[in-house]
């Protein structure tokens, strides 16, 4: 009779602390979605300014450029290398319908629809995860921000949140809720450390720290970029 006493004992004690260990993290998941919510808000804005004072300026820049080099491939009598993926997508319907730039930025978005286009998905919650991203790189196609691009294709961790399984439903049972919780915790986390490792995060913290100076470091980059773009269109006229 001991015996079995001492052995149900343990098994009682174990749900009360599997719930409070769940209600704990019920509340730092709270607070930590509020953050994510907070820092894709304030990021959205920034990436938004810096589309429409420097995106435009890069992909023209970067347009010109690759005109420059096709003129002076013909002026030494080589063969220019071809555009090859250039209106010919590979996913049909997935290429945004306007963007400025062309050459290497689109390139850079079919390797981006490679990884993540929702056709590879395994199931339906897989899908809209990659259609979130894709969506993304299809507003940074149109906005010639090779950052973003960038960061999605470099970002080797973001094919494991696709994959990640998300439960609408909270389970009841709270060991099972506590399994849950702890995922979702772990998918916030991922979500938190993915957006400030973007480079254009971290742009977008010196660019409010030169604000506080006095400086407006996007206009400045515009700027720059402007006077780039002159030079190479200029050298681009004596080439042609």
């Amino acid at each position: 009779m001991q015996s079995a006493h001492i052995q149900t004992t343990p098994s009682n004690e174990r749900a009360p602390d599997a719930a409070a260990e769940a209600e704990r993290l019920a509340a730092l998941l709270e607070g930590r979605r509020a953050e994510l919510s907070a820092l894709q808000e304030e990021f959205r804005e920034f990436k938004e300014r810096y589309a429409r004072t420097v995106g435009g300026r890069l992909a023209e820049l970067a347009e010109v450029e690759a005109e420059i080099r096709r003129a002076e491939a013909r002026l030494a009598g080589l063969e220019a290398d071809e555009e090859d993926e250039e209106g010919r997508p590979d996913f049909e319907g997935t290429a945004p319908s306007a963007a400025p730039g062309k050459g290497g930025l689109r390139k850079l978005f079919w390797s981006v629809a490679r990884m993540f286009h929702p056709d590879h998905a395994a199931d339906e919650e897989e899908a809209r995860r990659r259609h979130r991203i894709m969506a993304e790189a299809s507003r940074a196609y149109r906005d010639g921000d090779v950052e973003s691009l960038s960061t999605l294709l470099d970002d080797e961790q973001l094919q494991s949140y696709c994959a990640s399984a998300a439960r609408d439903e909270v389970p009841e049972d709270a060991a099972a809720r506590l399994v849950y919780l702890k995922e979702e915790l772990i998918t916030i986390e991922f979500g938190i450390k993915r957006l400030r490792q973007d480079r254009l995060y971290h742009l977008m913290l010196s660019t409010a720290d030169e604000a506080r100076h006095g400086r407006d470091a996007l206009a400045e980059q515009a700027a720059t970029l402007t006077r780039k773009i002159a030079k190479a269109r200029n050298r681009l006229a004596h080439l042609s």
